[in-house]
This record gives C-alpha cells, structure tokens and sequence, in this order.
C-alpha cells in the first residue's frame, strides 16, 4: 500500500519536543502551590529536628521541642491557608528577556568580585594604599573555612534567589526590576564567597573602607574598628536584603487589576 505523507501522529512526537513545554507546566503548578510551604520548612525544620532529637536524648523537660513545633505548625497553617498573606503576582515562566538580563547580571557579579581580585590582591602588598579618602586596596586573606552551614545557606539563596526571582513576577512592574535585580546580585555574591571559602579556605579581600563609608557593608561596619578590608561580593550578597524589604512594599502598592489579570 502506498503510505500516506501526512503528519504522523501525536503519538510520534519527538520526546525533546514535548519536554520543555510539560517540564514548565510542571514547575509552575508546583512553584504555585509547594514553594512557600518548602521554604518554611527548609528554614525552620533543622531547628525544629535538631531540638527534637536533643530534648529526646536528655533528661531535660520536652518545653523546647514543643515549643518548635507549635511554631513550625502555626506558620504552615498561616502560610496555607489564610490568604492575606499571598504577595500579589503570580508564578510564570521568564520571558527570554527576563532570563538573559538575570545571566547576564549574575556573570557580571562574578567578573566584578574575580576580576578584582585577580588585579588588585597582591599578597606582597598588605599594607593599606588610600586611592579615595577612605577607599583604597588593601590585600588581606580572611581565613574562613567552608562549613555544611554555607552549604545550605547556599542552597537557601538558589531557592529563594534563582527560583524566585526567575519564576515570580509581581503585579507592579518598577518592583518587579528591582526583586529581579537584587535577587540576582545577592545570588551571585553568595556564589563568589561560598565558592572562594570551598576552593581556598577563606576569602581574598582587595579593598578597604573607612570612615563614614565603612556602613556600605552593615556587618563589616563597627564603631569600634577605624577600618575594614572586603571584597566586592560583601556588597553585594546585601542586596539580599531589598528582596525582603519588597515583598512588604508589594501589599502597599495600589493593584492595577488590567496588570494583574495579564499576569
């Protein structure tokens, strides 16, 4: 018989084909309905298990672990089932553009922190050379060693910071440049500091702050040092804090229902 030249059926389709469409429907339905309810318990359940199995091994009074899991309980029942707690957006795929930009960004962090201490980190030079008043280089290695602690803040700052920031876009668009800029810069500075303690022990700071400008780094800063060497990244891995400041911003900004409803 002679075979028809038709387009063979759905039945035929390339597996590759088919992949990425149903791999993002899948990650939308469960960024939607899973995301905050894991990233509550990825925060508060090592405490809550940590403090559990202590309170089980000793003899003191179980007051502890109690009190965890009234508190581990008490957000999940906040978190998944009164809505005013919802941010106003919606979970979606990023665009082309969105995807490039946060790359874009996120490599740009890394040449920054790298680069600069690829030029100025000199371990024969650690005395101070005042560039600006109270800018300049100054080559210091900071001896601290990588931790299971950094791991999973690591993995924290993918979740929130990748995930987030690629997947969620708010109903405002100003706040939405903002999260995905603040997002990707607080991601890459961690990735250059946890990275640089895994491969060498410590961090290679090349500058240093001094005087009013030492607060740029709020927890480098301290009334009681005149100065502090740091390293690009410090700077950076802050801006995990602006994510926060507009997740609250986001309930106070007016809804503009034809936005809302595109999304």
């Amino acid at each position: 018989m002679h075979r028809s030249r038709k387009s063979p059926p759905n039945c035929w389709i390339p597996w590759q084909k088919i992949r990425p469409k149903r791999l993002g429907l899948h990650m939308i339905a469960y960024l939607n309905r899973y995301y905050s309810l894991v990233l509550l318990l990825a925060l508060l359940a090592p405490p809550w298990f940590f403090t559990v199995t202590n309170e089980a091994t000793s003899a003191s009074s179980p007051h502890d672990a109690l009190i965890w899991t009234a508190v581990l309980f008490g957000c999940w029942l906040l978190i998944t089932k009164r809505r005013g707690f919802e941010v106003r957006g919606a979970w979606r795929k990023p665009t082309k553009e969105e995807a490039n930009l946060y790359f874009r960004l996120l490599i740009g962090v890394l040449l920054v922190d790298f680069g600069s201490k690829a030029f100025f980190f000199r371990s024969d030079r650690p005395y101070k050379i005042e560039v600006f008043k109270n800018f300049g280089l100054h080559s210091v290695f900071h001896v601290t060693a990588f931790e299971p602690f950094h791991l999973l803040l690591l993995l924290y700052f993918f979740y929130v910071f990748l995930l987030g920031a690629l997947f969620f876009r708010f109903s405002n668009k100003h706040l939405d440049r903002v999260w995905l800029v603040s997002c990707t810069f607080a991601l890459g500075g961690a990735i250059a500091l946890f990275s640089e303690r895994l491969i060498f022990g410590g961090v290679h700071n090349s500058f240093f702050f001094a005087g009013a400008p030492i607060w740029v780094c709020p927890t480098c800063g301290s009334q009681h040092s005149a100065s502090y060497a740091w390293t690009p990244a410090d700077v950076f891995v802050h801006a995990a804090f602006l994510p926060v400041i507009i997740l609250w911003v986001s309930y106070l900004v007016p809804l503009r229902a034809p936005n809302h409803a595109a999304d």
